[in-house]
């Protein structure tokens, strides 16, 4: 007869073979940026790591089981534009809504450094319940600055002169910013500062092309990446020197306008006619550049067609409001549906030249990031980077092309491809599972069955209620 102890040490015995922190995905389909669609394929994942991607033979020893079969498995997704600091009430949600749709790790592009490094700190405590954040810290801009707090909040921060720009960049560098954002309203020598201190210490710059200076000069400085593709358009017309003798003037500011209506007076002045008055080779002459210098690009095309086009009032769209927290959801929907439905002609110009421009530049082997500026124009996080894929491919990139641009080319322009971005053994579980393929009909990415996050299994995410 066997006494209890014993009996006690052999139950202890098998139920160590258990591990609570063991999961195991049988027969998925996978789709690795790199390497494409690898059918029928099981995958262990041990703590947060990828332990194995192949066919091995199912043990007993996982903690959770979860049957693959149909079902389609891509990287976490990255949002590289984003703005916690616009809505700071709508910021304490955004970090699960980005969960729940499968977006992982963002990039906040713009805001007050304290209030977004504690989200920070945050989502490093957090890890399994919070995407992975990396921050810049206030938009770097000139001496009228555009977001000063009036009718916008204050993103930025104000330098009036190369000095000041200086100060501000190395403090931001001694604070842990994970890049740099350089705006528009910087001169040429701020910028240059700006391009200086970041090379020194390793760090990317993003941001707009300055309105004093030119693309050419920005991007052999080593400008990292462009957002919204801002201000490219100045420099593709045959008559750019003559455009920036002008803004140079205006930039003057002889009627001390605000840096919004500064900013807003020379976009209206000069943007619609540079798109209409493009060279062809000037403009591949910038595609070249670009190319060749290595500057990405985050067109955030939803920020321009989804209020352009008034995507927004669409049902769809209306039926996610659902996702927001009540009193934003009733807020937007209210502004949405009092909003008209006309369609500006020269923004619709603006936003076409914006699509058709990414598939110009993605031939020419520029490399791509998927952003999209939430939780501005109506923009709902998570969400959106959905629509924003779609729109990547409706400008010209394949399926396979565009999740790249959310997984692993994020994961190079900050140096985590070794780790992250892929499904290889050793790197990180940031994973989604889709009940659809992308690959056939990237709108797929939005049938989420299951997220992880850093290990951890969120079924039928966009199904929990908050």
């Amino acid at each position: 007869m066997i006494n209890r102890p014993i009996i006690f040490l052999i139950f202890l015995f098998f139920s160590c073979d258990i591990v609570d922190n063991k999961i195991f995905i049988q027969n998925v389909n996978v789709i690795d940026p790199i390497d494409g669609l690898k059918k029928n394929i099981n995958i262990e994942i041990l703590d947060n790591k990828i332990l194995y991607v192949g066919n091995l033979k199912k043990s007993n020893s996982y903690s959770k089981e979860i049957d693959g079969t149909g079902k389609y498995l891509i990287p976490g997704l990255w949002d590289t534009h984003v703005h916690f600091y616009f809505d700071q009430e709508l910021a304490k949600y955004m970090p699960d809504l980005f969960l729940k749709f499968g977006i992982t790790s963002v990039r906040d592009t713009g805001g007050n450094f304290k209030f977004l490094d504690s989200i920070k700190a945050l989502s490093k405590e957090n890890p399994k319940s919070f995407p992975r954040v990396k921050i810049s810290g206030p938009l770097i801009d000139g001496k009228f600055n555009v977001y000063n707090g009036e009718r916008l909040p204050d993103l930025s921060v104000k330098t009036r002169n190369v000095q000041e720009t200086e100060t501000i960049v190395n403090d931001l560098v001694e604070k842990g910013v994970d890049f740099l954002k350089a705006y528009e309203m910087l001169s040429p020598e701020q910028f240059e500062v700006v391009m200086k201190i970041a090379k020194k210490n390793g760090l990317n710059v993003t941001g707009h092309i300055p309105l004093s200076m030119d693309i050419e000069t920005a991007s052999n400085l080593g400008l990292n990446s462009l957002e919204h593709i801002k201000n490219l358009e100045l420099w593709a017309t045959s008559n750019k020197s003559k455009l920036l003798e002008e803004r140079r003037e205006m930039l003057k500011n002889k009627n001390n306008l605000s840096g919004l209506n500064l900013r807003g007076m020379i976009h209206n002045a000069q943007k619609n006619y540079a798109i209409n008055n493009l060279d062809e080779n000037q403009t591949k002459k910038i595609y070249k550049i670009l190319a060749k210098n290595n500057t990405w690009q985050i067109p955030t095309i939803s920020i321009y067609k989804v209020p352009i086009y008034k995507m927004f009032r669409s049902k769809y769209w209306m039926q996610n409001l659902k996702h927001l927290p009540k009193k934003t959801a009733e807020n937007w929907k209210k502004r949405i549906t009092s909003s008209n439905d006309k369609i500006n002609p020269n923004q619709k110009d603006f936003s076409d030249w914006v699509q058709k421009t990414t598939k110009e530049m993605h031939e020419y082997g520029i490399k791509f990031m998927a952003g999209t500026d939430t939780p501005l124009g109506f923009l709902i996080p998570g969400f959106s980077l959905h629509v924003e894929l779609e729109l990547l491919v409706e400008s010209g990139l394949s399926e396979l092309d565009a999740i790249k641009t959310a997984t692993i080319n994020p994961s190079k322009y900050f140096k985590m491809q070794d780790y992250l971005g892929l499904i290889k053994k050793n790197y990180i579980a940031d994973l989604v599972l889709l009940n659809s393929n992308p690959l056939e009909d990237i709108k797929n990415t939005r049938q989420i069955s299951a997220v992880i996050k850093n290990g951890k299994i969120y079924e039928n995410p966009l199904k929990i209620e908050r």
